[in-house]
């Protein structure tokens, strides 16, 4: 399994505000960049094209009360992979947030996709950070 970690980030919003954003897949279109097409979402589920590459589905698969949020790879993905949100209170209405994404990738695969990924969780981090500035 690989593990790509975002940077933490210090997001202007409280844990409970952040976990209601992150446990809502309607939010998390704002968080994808340009190359993401046909965003289809519910709270609990989503799906989507990456221009030029492949669709995705993903689903929360579970949630801990304004501390962590769960998805993991729904129906046909042609990667397996889980994408996990941490979050941790820093002060007043201000909490840290990592980003973890987790993929069965072969070798080949890594040597491929391993920098667009890394760029995937850290652009993920700074736009929840963007959307609480």
């Amino acid at each position: 399994m690989t593990e790509f970690l975002s940077e933490r980030t210090t997001v202007n919003a409280s844990p409970e505000t952040v976990y209601q954003f992150l446990g809502n897949f309607n939010n998390f279109e704002h968080l994808m960049p340009p190359q993401i097409k046909n965003w289809k979402s519910d709270e609990d589920h989503c799906s989507f094209t990456i221009e030029g590459l492949a669709t995705l589905s993903m689903r929360i698969a579970s949630k801990k009360e304004n501390k962590s949020v769960f998805i993991v790879a729904d129906g046909k993905n042609p990667i397996d992979y889980t994408l996990d949100c941490f979050i941790s209170p820093v002060a007043n209405d201000q909490s840290e947030v990592e980003i973890v994404f987790r993929a069965e990738l072969n070798p080949f695969v890594r040597s491929v996709a391993s920098q667009p990924l890394q760029n995937f969780v850290n652009m993920l981090a700074q736009k929840l950070q963007e959307h609480f500035a």
